[in-house]
């Protein structure tokens, strides 16, 4: 037997890649999840926040490029979160598992905020409001007209999208809005929509809905409290403007 016959025979170079690159991957993961650990996501750039949380979806693969991606096109954490599921499945490395799993992380931020406003008194503390609006619709991508009841301490009893539309229209009945407030028991009503445009100007349509469902609310005894509108930076109330005290509530 010649020397040549007895070096063992070398493990396939792809494999071993494969394997080193897996370990590789397993290595980071867990420093990240360490740095976690030791100091929340403020030890996190947001790349690497949004490759921990894929990792949950993704078992085996680097979610690095996956992450770096999704942060190159939406920016932020808060619009990847709102991206549709559709949307982030046609994402490179985004299988139905990660949407899901991203749709649940918005779900369960809307559901903690949901649970936080129901327990206080929203009315006193606007920025409180603008947060909780924000936070829950501020982001979608198409037009909507939402209402938050609420009860005799004015918290947040219930709310609901009552009407979407396109990007730039939506239809609103009044009388949907008081017939939920009815259901709920609700002692006042703040309505609120959003101008996916970004815009923060109120129409005249958003006044004459303003002024019909003022006066609606005044005859049923279920006072509209404000009139919101959501841009992704900033809310701004109708009530506050001087129109309100001119057609609205004279």
């Amino acid at each position: 037997m010649t020397e040549a016959e007895n070096v063992p025979e070398p493990a396939n170079s792809g494999e071993s890649a494969e394997q080193e690159g897996a370990g590789e991957a397993a290595g980071h993961r867990a420093r990240l999840l360490e740095r976690f650990n030791g100091n929340g996501l403020a030890g996190l750039h947001l790349h690497e926040i949004v490759e921990l949380l894929l990792t949950f979806s993704i078992p085996r693969r680097d979610t690095k490029p996956v992450a770096r991606d999704l942060v190159r096109r939406y920016r932020s954490l808060s619009a990847i979160l709102n991206a549709p599921s559709h949307e982030l499945a046609g994402v490179a490395g985004i299988g139905p598992r990660s949407a899901s799993l991203l749709a649940l992380m918005r779900e369960i931020m809307s559901y903690c905020l949901k649970e936080k406003y129901q327990r206080k008194n929203v009315i006193t503390h606007r920025h409180d409001v603008e947060e909780y609006l924000r936070a829950t619709f501020g982001l979608r991508r198409d037009e909507y007209v939402a209402a938050l009841f609420l009860g005799n301490r004015n918290d947040v009893i219930e709310t609901e999208i009552l009407a979407e539309g396109t990007v730039n229209q939506c239809a609103i009945f009044p009388r949907r809005i008081m017939e939920r407030a009815l259901r709920y028991s609700a002692t006042s009503i703040i309505v609120a929509h959003n101008h996916p445009g970004g815009g923060i100007k109120p129409s005249d349509a958003d006044w004459e809905l303003t002024e019909r469902l003022f006066t609606i609310c005044r005859l049923l005894e279920i006072p509209l409290l404000d009139h919101l509108i959501i841009s992704h930076h900033q809310v701004v109330s109708l009530k506050e403007l001087p129109r309100w005290k001119v057609s609205v509530a004279p």
